[in-house]
């Protein structure tokens, strides 16, 4: 009984997270359209937009110092807001923080820059002020900041100009310290918006023509996906994989894809193939399991699903489908012991995304 009810929570669970499992890694826009409508509404009215002037504020830095809307006028200002309550934004932050203690080194007497916490638990941990250096920290424990100025992803970086006009809103990116610089330089007035851009454009190598086409495909098919029109989105990873045989990342697309549609047997002679190319890919042994597990065959999807399960973060369908397999042996506490762990799974997937309560207030 034990066991149905934590299984029964789980697939609810799943259910309600799926859309938001990669969230950490999307653009804003891109997480907005995973939400339903009417709470993308409600998130839309809280959010700042680049061009808009900042809203009026008051707070102190960890240290005491008053912060408002009128003592940032005059200098180019960097606001970014970050939390450390989940290891990925903890990760996130610490880069960041990183790169705004050097961005400060360089441009001290000509730009104001500050992260915000606004982390309801604080930051005062250790590694933050390592990384931190001399940054000041502005204390949003309250989160009075973040509500204002419309945040939902952290971290994110405002540059805001010496107007107090808001000029880019940043997302968490891989290369946050380039990208920071760059629209400190437009603060600045040392180059323009459109010359930024320009030389962003530039950097990028161009594309072949069938690299063209292959992105063209996948791109269309995660549109498809999108929309759930799944077995539209498959003949477009399908297409995207025939001009490159060798990118596993397509093949993988479509097995899970294919999983959905519970096309098993489609689905296994995928991953077989993936895995063919990379033995080693995660992902591919996990679809192979699962591909497995749903066709019966245990004795072999058991292999796979461990094998998988062995990363630090599990997918928790992997997990759910090993749960099965150990219950249906008659193994209850293996079975209990690794609900437990897709539980736990799924709760550090939903810390990873803001609370869609948080989001609407």
């Amino acid at each position: 009984m034990k066991t149905l009810v934590t299984a029964s929570l789980l697939l609810v669970l799943s259910t309600f997270l799926l859309p938001f499992a990669a969230c950490a890694d999307q653009s804003e826009e891109e997480f907005l359209s995973t939400l339903p409508p009417e709470i993308v509404e409600k998130t839309l009215v809280h959010r700042l937009e680049e061009g808009e002037g900042i809203p009026a504020f008051s707070l102190q830095t960890l240290k005491g110092e008053p912060i408002s809307t009128a003592s940032l006028q005059g200098k180019p200002t960097v606001l970014a807001f970050f939390a450390i309550d989940n290891e990925t934004r903890r990760q996130r932050a610490l880069d960041l923080l990183t790169s705004l203690n050097q961005l400060q080194a360089t441009y001290a007497d000509k730009v104001q820059i500050y992260g915000v916490c606004s982390d309801r638990s604080g930051c005062e941990a250790t590694d933050v002020k390592k990384a931190k250096g001399k940054l000041p920290i502005v204390d949003d424990t309250q989160r009075v900041a973040y509500s204002l100025f419309g945040v939902f992803m952290m971290p994110t970086a405002m540059v805001v100009d010496a107007q107090g006009t808001l000029l880019a809103k940043l997302p968490y990116s891989g290369d946050a310290r380039t990208v920071l610089e760059g629209w400190v330089r437009v603060a600045l007035g040392e180059v323009s918006a459109e010359k930024l851009l320009e030389e962003s454009t530039k950097a990028e190598p161009e594309l072949s023509a069938v690299e063209k086409q292959v992105l063209h495909h996948a791109q269309l098919a995660r549109v498809m996906v999108k929309r759930r029109m799944y077995p539209q989105a498959v003949d477009e990873f399908r297409k995207a994989s025939e001009l490159q045989p060798d990118a596993v990342g397509y093949l993988v697309e479509i097995g899970f894809l294919q999983l959905k549609l519970e096309q098993w047997v489609d689905a296994e002679a995928v991953f077989v193939r993936a895995l063919e190319l990379d033995q080693d890919s995660i992902p591919a042994v996990a679809g192979l399991g699962l591909a497995l597990h749903s066709q019966g065959k245990d004795e072999v999807a058991v292999l796979e699903l461990e094998d998988a399960a062995m990363v630090t973060k599990p997918q928790p369908r992997v997990l759910i489908a090993l749960a099965e397999i150990y219950a249906g042996r008659g193994d209850k506490d293996l079975a209990l012991q690794t609900y437990a762990k897709a539980f736990k799974q799924l709760a550090r997937d939903l810390e990873r995304c803001e609370s869609l309560v948080e989001t609407v207030d």
